[in-house]
């Protein structure tokens, strides 16, 4: 499952949280109060987190860069998963 580690006073995790809801998966957020820390990530990783089995994600760049490859791979999950035809990029059917 993933894991959305934040503190409480962070207005840029509001929209972390918003795109993991847009993409319907299955995640828990994790409000970190007052220098909290979270034992599984460790003393050293910075607020906010994302982890995701052993894979811990964080700073701006790599949460971003990581919510693109989960919006991607998303998308190919419902296109593929879906009783409907489809086209590919070349107008062929799949």
């Amino acid at each position: 499952m993933i894991k959305l580690y934040r503190p409480a006073d962070c207005p840029d995790c509001a929209e972390i949280e918003a795109a993991l809801q847009e993409m319907v998966v299955a995640h828990q957020v994790i409000v970190l109060e007052g220098g909290q820390t979270a034992a599984e990530l460790g003393p050293k990783v910075a607020l906010p987190a994302i982890r995701e089995n052993n894979r811990t994600i964080s700073g701006p760049g790599a949460i971003n860069t990581y919510l693109k490859e989960l919006a991607k791979f998303v998308a190919d999950w419902q296109r593929f998963q879906s009783d409907s035809c489809y086209l590919d990029d070349e107008g062929q059917t799949c």
